[in-house]
């Protein structure tokens, strides 16, 4: 069975080139670009990892890595793909929330596929 990976990014281009190119390596991808829609979705696919972006209307990554840590889903891991350029200064915050890498935008996408392989494995 592939392993499973939630894409939440409100801007639909970045979560759409992300979303194929896993799918592509042959990772099960889900993909949301509504935050209000992020503990529901994280609740119904239970990923094996989630790529999460920072500054989202609504709810950030940061409320949304809240949610997470108040649930069972605590133990998944979040790889955090920003533009968000203060995350370093929130590293220790982030990584205390379950963040096991943080990826400035614009990224490589082939290194930022190659991390998700180094964190969950191969699909």
């Amino acid at each position: 069975m592939a392993k499973k990976i939630l894409i939440v990014d409100d801007d639909p281009a970045i979560a759409n080139l992300l979303t194929e190119a896993l799918a592509e390596e042959g990772y099960q991808t889900y993909m949301i670009t509504q935050s209000l829609r992020f503990y529901d979705a994280v609740r119904e696919h239970q990923p094996d990892l989630v790529l999460l972006d920072i500054m989202m209307p609504y709810l950030d990554g940061r409320d949304e890595l809240k949610l997470m840590a108040m649930g069972i889903h605590h133990k998944i891991p979040v790889i955090v793909v920003t533009a968000f350029l203060g995350a370093v200064n929130e590293e220790k915050e982030f990584r205390e929330a379950g963040v096991v890498h943080i990826v400035y935008k614009p990224f490589d996408l082939d290194k930022l596929v190659e991390l998700v392989k180094s964190t969950i494995g191969e699909p």
